[in-house]
């Protein structure tokens, strides 16, 4: 397979409006699936950690009996834990389980009894009144249980042992009830359901913001209830091989995304889009172009908050591969004044709208050179070009000394009666007094 994915050749080409696209070429044999699962988005031909609805692609083998043991010890969250099929499963069957055993407790009382061998004795007073088969102590067991009473069958308190069945027999339906209902509601009230309504933008872009190279993402909330105090992170998922040749499949490497200047903090009145700077600190600083559209690594972006009706937590995430990222793009904007209605109105018809930039295709180390370099150039250039005159603190303007001057004169550092903030660039357009006061001062002839 590694000897498949090295003989790829990825030619890139550009869509109608724009979006740089990933031409598979086509081939056929063994390289043929190979391509078919890139096309979908497989990161060498693995799928993706995380789908897109947040649920991860993990499996558990190789649990020992002791450790698979540790389920049943923290039964209440297992079940929680249960899909609907099951979870509905479980609740009926227990039921029904303990409907059955009851029955059979009360077949072998009536039978101690004797009450199947006098069936057609009229003077004899059976433990429950009328019952003549398993399936009418069933029956029987399950209006105990449910207290239903329609009076078709009842017990007698001559019979010994018929009552305090019936005290367990309601003490433990009460306790079964009470267990199942609270499972249910804690099932169908679990805060991760209310991530359904918390959206993600289906393309990650990248665009140069504020002179810096950058990867943005939308978020949007779709509930008049907002979540309370949320916070956003990314985690970048891809293989690395340390120094000692230890190879870490799946390393993780912390991401950092702020909306506007609000660094984490997410305030999600209104769909935001969540910014993560390509500088020093990020995992994507030397990714190239060509290696963004390599399908190497992931990009998990999760967002946490607080739910504001019940105070749980909630957590929903996504994630994005290379097929998923476009680059010289940006989002459009979707938040607009109503003037009809007097209110700010965001339009979710372009929550995923994207639009052309200008951005250039390198790293954003390669864009940090040649900024850096440029500045540079440009710093120098303005040196040359005031004739050696340069900012100094406080009032104290001079020029450039000479190895003569700088052995002869001595600067007067005696105290001034006039302090200037700042001193200017040159001076031309300075004002008189000023030159007047450095003269007296001997700061410069």
């Amino acid at each position: 397979m590694l000897k498949s994915i090295s003989n790829l050749h990825l030619n890139r080409k550009k869509s109608d409006d724009g979006e740089q696209l990933v031409d598979f070429p086509s081939s056929s044999g063994d390289d043929a699936s190979l391509i078919t699962k890139l096309r979908k988005g497989y990161q060498l031909g693995r799928p993706a950690l995380v789908k897109k609805t947040g649920k991860y692609r993990v499996t558990y083998k190789g649990l020992s009996s002791s450790e698979r043991r540790s389920f049943a010890l923290d039964l209440f969250q297992t079940l929680i834990d249960l899909k609907w099929r099951w979870a509905t499963l479980v609740f009926v069957f227990t039921f029904f389980i303990v409907y059955f055993v009851f029955a059979v407790i009360w077949y072998i009382l009536a039978k101690a009894h004797g009450d199947f061998e006098n069936l057609n004795n009229p003077t004899w007073t059976p433990c429950i009144e009328r019952a003549k088969t398993f399936a009418d102590l069933l029956l029987f067991s399950i209006e105990t249980q449910t207290t239903i009473g329609y009076g078709t069958f009842y017990p007698n308190t001559s019979c010994s042992g018929s009552l305090l069945l019936v005290f367990v027999q309601i003490t433990v339906g009460f306790l079964l009830e009470t267990l199942l209902v609270g499972f249910l509601l804690v099932k169908l009230s679990r805060p991760k359901h209310r991530r359904h309504t918390l959206l993600f933008s289906e393309k990650a872009l990248i665009c140069k913001e504020d002179g810096d190279l950058c990867l943005e993402i939308r978020v949007g909330d779709l509930r008049k209830s907002h979540l309370v105090d949320t916070s956003s992170f990314g985690i970048f998922v891809s293989e690395k091989v340390s120094k000692e040749g230890i190879v870490y499949p799946l390393y993780q490497q912390q991401m950092e995304f702020e909306a506007h200047q609000m660094q984490d903090r997410v305030f999600m009145m209104w769909p935001l889009i969540l910014r993560h700077k390509i500088n020093e600190d990020s995992p994507l600083y030397e990714m190239t172009f060509d290696q963004m559209l390599s399908n190497t690594f992931e990009l998990i972006i999760i967002l946490e908050g607080t739910i504001e009706a019940t105070g749980e937590i909630c957590q929903a995430r996504t994630s994005y591969s290379s097929k998923d990222i476009v680059w010289g793009h940006r989002f459009v904007n979707m938040i607009d004044f109503d003037n009809d209605n007097g209110q700010w109105s965001a339009n979710f018809e372009k929550f995923n709208a994207t639009v052309p930039t200008p951005t250039p295709k390198c790293s954003g180390k390669q864009l940090a050179e040649i900024y850096g370099a440029s500045s540079r150039t440009n710093q120098a250039q303005e040196t040359e070009n005031l004739g050696g005159t340069f900012w100094r603190s406080q009032s104290q303007i001079i020029t450039p000394m000479t190895e003569e001057t700088s052995l002869t004169k001595i600067p007067d550092r005696r105290p001034r009666s006039y302090r200037h903030s700042r001193a200017p660039l040159s001076f031309s357009g300075f004002q008189s007094q000023h030159l007047e006061m450095g003269r007296v001062l001997n700061i410069y002839k």
